[in-house]
């Protein structure tokens, strides 16, 4: 896939040469993102004055990984413009947004990314509920969404769930007259627009005129309303290229979509529906293995292994544990076969869907309860020190800034970016002092003995650099976590890194270890093998996402109870598969 010997297979070439809009559907390791470079170097060798091309994606790192390989290959012209490059979010608010303001058409409308997450409390003594719980356009609670914050609508009277309504409309009609929008308020208002006839007759004359082509890639990381905005630029005469894998979407708890990506592809007609099953980041058992991930509608074949690892005889191996809890021999027995394999441990994690488990799996605890704070600052000291892209460690030292700004009690009446927007405080004027906590507070087992020792130095260096409120100490602040001692361990070579499924999506590894749990195999496997129960879809895609890291060698940890089972269905498309007991 080197640039310079790049030779595209015949599903590639058609993607790339395909004119008008498309449905493509891209498995794991498909080389989607050469693909849209040279789809991109197709469209600039003609492109009239005046138009361009839009590029959006979901996350800053895909749009990061793309506007560097653009400019590699001197594609993206410089300025942008007419062209445009970035998330979903940053073109829903440039184009449909900030041209027409918010509420009141003398206040500047302003993104404020947090507001979602501001409590809503409708009276003394009510169980605050965050702002995401209520839907921006009726207001309405989302009961799964509050359920998951310890709150059960069904249990409670209706006019609470009235007086919640009535507190989250009224708290959102107050941002929006002063301008502030979340993510969620801006898509709703984005929407509201489109469906003003007039208005989307212009907006769509304009963008038709600016764009030859829009390419969304990551679109299984959209949810509903995005997915609404994108149908309305394809039906408003753009050329619209989706690109995603719908297996891969393990966002439901935001509001995913899976089901409504199928049936939005079969809105296209069947010559603009494309398919790149070509694999070329796994082996070829890899690839047999993880096709057995997907639904009973997913297709019976697995993807071709293309890539320089596909002729690896290294076989899938799935460890069976005893009894229900997750034990360390797993990270144990999975380090012992990487380095069988001559892989570099350190750079292969054990992954699974909840911190507590991947924790346990390498014999760490998994901390919780008080100490919060402290665990995020050694979290994203971790992610500062070993961010693959510039973007994660601007994350890092936004995640920094935000715990010095709490600890200060800067943040009690107000969200992180409403207190930047409010001081008008730039990047540039607290990016230095942050980048200078995160130097000193690297992890190295040269200046500190144990994750003890690292807490204590974390204290007095903070304590130095906030005020803290009258009464309030820095041990206070910064409560010791025992899940600070796995999140350090994995700056240490010589074991295994315990990572969340989510937290790995989009990368790739050369072994990947995936840890299953009593409670969610059996489902997971029921729902592959027959469809149902649907409430076990999203673990399933869980694991699909997980194991589909993996470059040479994959291993499963499975419960004793379901590993026969397990093996069976792993190896119906002929992967070699073995069962250790542990």
């Amino acid at each position: 896939m080197r640039a310079a010997s790049f030779t595209p297979t015949p599903e590639q070439r058609a993607t790339i040469c395909h004119e008008g809009p498309a449905f493509i559907s891209a498995c794991p390791g498909a080389g989607k993102t050469r693909v849209m470079v040279e789809r991109a170097c197709r469209l600039f060798r003609d492109v009239p004055p005046g138009r361009g091309v839009a590029f959006l994606s979901f996350t800053k790192a895909a749009i990061s990984e793309l506007e560097a390989r653009l400019r590699q290959r001197a594609v993206l012209p410089t300025p942008v413009y007419p062209s445009f490059i970035g998330t979903f979010d940053s073109f829903v608010w440039q184009f449909l947004i900030a041209p027409f303001g918010a509420a009141a058409p003398d206040v500047r409308p302003r993104l404020t990314p947090d507001i979602d997450q501001l409590g809503v409390t409708p009276f003394d003594g009510a169980q605050s509920l965050p702002l995401s719980c209520f839907d921006p356009s009726s207001g309405e609670i989302d009961h799964a969404a509050a359920k998951r914050t310890g709150f059960d609508p069904a249990t409670k009277q209706d006019f609470h769930l009235r007086a919640y309504k009535t507190a989250a409309a009224t708290l959102r009609s107050r941002f929006r007259q002063q301008g502030q929008l979340g993510f969620d308020e801006a898509r709703a208002l984005a929407l509201e627009r489109l469906g003003d006839t007039a208005l989307s007759a212009r907006l769509a004359c304009a963008l038709s005129g600016r764009f030859r082509e829009v390419i969304v890639d990551e679109a299984q990381d959209c949810n509903p309303d995005d997915l609404n905005i994108i149908a309305w630029l394809r039906d408003a005469g753009l050329p619209v290229k989706i690109i995603c894998d719908p297996y891969q979407s393990i966002y439901q708890f935001r509001g995913g979509v899976t089901d409504e990506l199928f049936a939005f592809r079969d809105q296209f007609d069947e010559r603009d529906r494309q398919k790149l099953s070509g694999n070329f980041r796994s082996t070829r058992t890899i690839c047999q293995a993880i096709s057995r991930l997907r639904p009973p509608s997913g297709g019976a074949q697995p993807d071709e292994a293309l890539g320089e690892y596909k002729d690896l005889p290294h076989v899938v191996h799935v460890l069976s544990y005893r009894g229900r809890a997750v034990p360390s021999s797993i990270g144990i027995r999975f380090s012992e076969l990487v380095r069988a394999h001559g892989e570099d441990i350190s750079a292969c994690p054990v992954v699974a869907a909840t911190r507590a488990s991947c924790a346990a799996a390498v014999g760490k605890p998994a901390g919780g309860g008080g100490g919060a704070t402290t665990l995020r600052l050694a979290e994203a000291t971790l992610n500062f020190h070993f961010a693959p892209r510039f973007n994660q460690m601007k994350a890092a030292m936004e995640a920094v800034h935000r715990i010095l700004l709490e600890i200060q009690g800067a943040l009690s009446a107000c969200s992180y970016h409403q207190y930047l927007q409010e001081h008008e405080i730039e990047p540039l004027s607290w990016r230095p002092q942050v980048i200078s906590i995160l130097r000193d507070l690297k992890f190295d087992p040269d200046r500190f003995t144990d994750a003890r020792a690292w807490h204590d130095h974390a204290k007095a260096l903070i304590a130095r650099h906030v005020s803290l409120e009258p009464g309030a100490t820095i041990g206070q602040k910064l409560r010791w976590n025992a899940g600070i001692e796995p999140v350090l361990s994995a700056s240490s070579t010589g074991e295994a890194a315990a990572h969340t499924i989510h937290s790995v999506k989009g990368m790739e590894f050369s072994a990947v270890c995936v840890v299953t749990t009593a409670k969610t195999l059996g489902g997971i496997l029921d729902f592959l093998e027959s469809g149902s129960p649907v409430e076990t879809a999203e673990d399933a895609r869980e694991l699909y996402v997980a194991a589909s890291r993996a470059q040479k060698l994959l291993v499963f940890a499975v419960p004793g109870n379901q590993a026969d089972r397990f093996c069976s269905h792993l190896g119906g498309h002929g992967a070699a598969v073995t069962l250790i007991g542990i």
